[in-house]
């Protein structure tokens, strides 16, 4: 997209903390709420892509209290949140530059991308800061990432790609430095305690391996587990409630990798294969407008070995 577009969007949402909260498959009921907005009977939705949703025990139980074989959304809680759940901070930011390397920031077009950042909490970062010295520089911080450091570090990020005027969105790339990079630090901290090392150093920084390690086993792991469905969740309930955008594609995996120039370090094939699936994305051949209508698409279309693919669903 425009850096202009992005940059708008930005200007006009309100400003100030904006909390996310999200536990363990809370997906199911943030989805139902969204597409109970164009299909609310129940019996029709479980004929649909989406009818796996309902098979969720938490959900059924809710459920089999709505009226009518419709979806009555005053008795189906918009999230679980329960008591393992976890509450984060969202901010958005911008990625890339429109100049001639554009694809060097691993974008589907000329353009930038719009990034929607999950971060840590204040209460998680000081458990954090027990376990490493971050004041004078964040060891988990890559520069050349659309991520934040400081005392609300990002977990994972969302980029996105849209267009107002066709209603489309795209989901560019989701991930997360913090859980991988912890995971390595972790291998070591435990490395360490059993060559009984009180603390070592790693990605610049000192860590102390008891209060890491316990740090990882109490609360860490937990965003391990979860990470992916809450950074997608955001940003699907952000492209719906604050931009209007309801038909939202994500990227496959090859088609992901060929259009944004990844020859190299691929990401996790996982997250362009079964999480969108998880979340009811349905596969495609269908382009999203603002792809197909650019100068340069047939030409890409023809330099690919195999059939673009996309997920896609609408909400």
């Amino acid at each position: 997209m425009k850096l202009e577009l992005a940059q708008e969007v930005i200007a006009c949402l309100p400003k100030g903390r904006t909390l996310f909260h999200y536990s363990k498959d809370d997906y199911a009921f943030l989805l139902l709420h969204l597409l109970s907005r164009t299909e609310d009977r129940i019996h029709q939705l479980r004929k649909s892509p989406s009818g796996k949703l309902l098979q969720k025990p938490s959900l059924r139980t809710h459920l089999a209290s709505c009226p009518d074989g419709r979806v009555d959304l005053s008795v189906i809680p918009r999230q679980q949140y329960l008591r393992e759940g976890r509450s984060y901070r969202l901010s958005l930011d911008v990625w890339g530059n429109e100049v001639r390397d554009w694809r060097y920031n691993q974008v589907s077009r000329k353009g930038v991308s719009l990034v929607l950042q999950l971060n840590l909490s204040l209460s998680h970062y000081r458990k954090l800061a027990r376990c490493v010295d971050l004041e004078n520089a964040d060891p988990f911080y890559v520069m050349d990432h659309p991520a934040r450091e400081g005392k609300f570090p990002t977990l994972a990020w969302c980029r996105l790609d849209f267009d107002l005027e066709s209603g489309e969105a795209l989901i560019e790339e989701v991930q997360s430095d913090l859980v991988r990079e912890m995971r390595e630090v972790v291998k070591v901290a435990r490395q360490s305690r059993e060559a009984g090392e009180k603390d070592f150093r790693m990605y610049g920084a000192e860590f102390t391996t008891e209060r890491l390690i316990g740090f990882w086993e109490e609360d860490f792991s937990r965003h391990e587990k979860t990470w992916h469905e809450a950074v997608l969740s955001a940003a699907l309930v952000f492209l719906v409630e604050e931009l209007g955008l309801r038909k939202v594609f994500y990227h496959t995996y090859e088609t992901g990798c060929f259009l944004k120039g990844i020859d190299r370090e691929p990401p996790p094939r996982s997250l362009y294969t079964s999480l969108p699936k998880r979340f009811c994305f349905q596969q495609t051949r269908e382009v999203p407008t603002f792809l197909s209508s650019e100068r340069s698409w047939q030409r890409r279309m023809a330099a690919s070995r195999r059939p673009l693919e996309f997920f896609q669903i609408s909400l």
